[in-house]
């Protein structure tokens, strides 16, 4: 991105955080309150406290993993579809649990949440790949408008990521790095990976149903992409060698 895009970004980012500040007040009454509640959703026990385990950062070659971990048997790609909606569109346990046949918007790319966290309505972007399962999946199991897309309730949902994730061995490494594994470490591998590609904050924190701009700025402190490309050009022993 150019000198004259990023001072475009920045000023727009700025016009959209005056806006956020002057709208009614949410559901949360800090940013702190909502990244607590945030993290609460990696173990589903009581809100994020000091001191608790971080979310498990997943790579982006481990979530495609998930989405090919179930090899055989009736349910495999159902299985496999619900990891992938969660890493393609970021949504939480429960949206899904909700997502019905008539909120897919394939031509515009888009789909409908309802009653999200703090009781709000938004839509989410979804890759055209990913619809195309999704379609599939629905006709082969004569859906209706009306009907959810999965037809799973959370717990079943996440069930089925984290037995993705011991099939894979991913649930594993992550235990001995002492880090949470679960569903959630799709969304939260969602927002780090857009985030690396490029994608504002602020149009992040909508996507994510976000209040405060601090609740998803957490989501970026372990991204490493940069990091790791200035490195490869001054480190010791790389390209600055």
């Amino acid at each position: 991105m150019g000198v004259k895009k990023k001072k475009e970004a920045r000023e727009r980012d700025k016009e959209e955080m005056h806006e956020e500040a002057t709208e009614r007040p949410g559901r949360y009454r800090s940013a702190l309150e909502e990244i607590r509640h945030e993290l609460r959703e990696l173990w589903g026990g009581p809100p994020y406290e000091r001191g608790d385990k971080l979310p498990a950062t997943l790579a982006r070659e481990e979530c495609h993993q998930l989405m090919t971990a179930y090899k055989k048997g009736k349910w495999a790609f159902r299985n496999n579809l619900v990891s992938r909606i969660f890493y393609a569109t970021g949504m939480r346990g429960e949206e899904l649990e909700n997502l019905k046949v008539c909120d897919l918007f394939d031509s515009q790319g888009t789909i409908f949440i309802r009653a999200g966290k703090g009781d709000k309505d938004r839509y989410v972007c979804c890759d055209e790949e990913t619809f195309k399962l999704i379609r599939q999946w629905c006709e082969e199991q004569k859906k209706g408008l009306a009907d959810p897309v999965i037809g799973l309730s959370v717990r079943q949902l996440r069930r089925i990521v984290e037995e993705a994730g011991e099939i894979t061995g991913i649930a594993e490494k992550y235990a001995a790095m002492d880090r949470v594994f679960s569903s959630h470490s799709l969304r939260h591998a969602f927002a780090t990976h857009c985030y690396e590609n490029g994608m504002r904050t602020l149009t992040l924190k909508k996507m994510m149903g976000h209040e405060f701009l601090a609740t998803t700025e957490i989501y970026l402190y372990t991204s490493m992409r940069y990091e790791v490309e200035e490195f490869k050009k001054v480190g010791p022993l790389g390209g600055g060698s």
